[in-house]
């Protein structure tokens, strides 16, 4: 069965992203979003961090509509401040932009895989190796990272700290580990991967639309 080139698929979410700052109407912004949610949808569980991710910027998106964006009529009272119809309409609009913007991601994650993008990246769009090979890198990098994160969760638990960070110190107690475990990986992968010749390493350029 033919499926779009990597290449094609980059510049297909790379404009699904960009739109998504663009487009203002939000029927649009969903139908897009619902788009690629159904494309990856059998493979969702895969990328659940994403939408995790999502569900918890959710919450600073309303902070700053009603901070910065509080006009018109009130539509309800939260906590005895008044939500105006501005803030609502301004979260429901950025929301469907980070949805669109996290949909097209996780569908290219999911579609393709690290050597399929680098290949495609280097061979049929020309981007250098070096780049091409940092992109795929970091989204191999991302379930490492969602596994290293479970790991410092399990352990935080075993000393009976909070589940969810609230205080720096948790964040702090988090963060810290994976940047140190994230530092490691990227240096001895890059020691391995010059090792075997990276640098010296020639590119064949060709142009595909389509893979079977």
């Amino acid at each position: 069965m033919a499926r779009p080139s990597a290449s094609l698929g980059f510049l297909v979410a790379l404009g699904l992203s960009l739109a998504a700052f663009v487009l203002e109407n939000e029927a649009v912004l969903l139908a897009l979003s619902l788009a690629c949610l159904a494309a990856s949808f059998k493979r969702l569980r895969r990328v659940y961090w994403v939408y995790a991710l999502y569900a918890v910027g959710l919450t600073g998106v309303f902070v700053n509509a009603v901070l910065f964006n509080n006009t018109g009529s009130t539509v309800f009272h939260l906590l005895g401040y008044p939500v105006r119809s501005g803030a609502v309409e301004g979260f429901v609009r950025v929301s469907l932009r980070l949805l669109l913007i996290a949909a097209a991601g996780s569908w290219f994650i999911t579609e393709y895989t690290p050597v399929e993008v680098a290949r495609g990246l280097e061979r049929e769009l020309g981007v250098p190796k070096g780049v091409a090979y940092a992109v795929a890198y970091a989204f191999r990098l991302m379930p490492l990272v969602a596994r290293d994160y479970r790991e410092v969760e399990f352990v935080r638990k075993e000393r009976g700290k909070r589940a969810v960070p609230v205080t720096p110190s948790d964040l702090a107690s988090i963060t810290t580990p994976l940047l140190r475990i994230g530092y490691e990986r990227a240096l001895w992968t890059g020691i391995s991967m010059e090792l075997r010749g990276f640098s010296l390493r020639r590119v064949k350029r060709e142009f595909r639309l389509l893979y079977r």
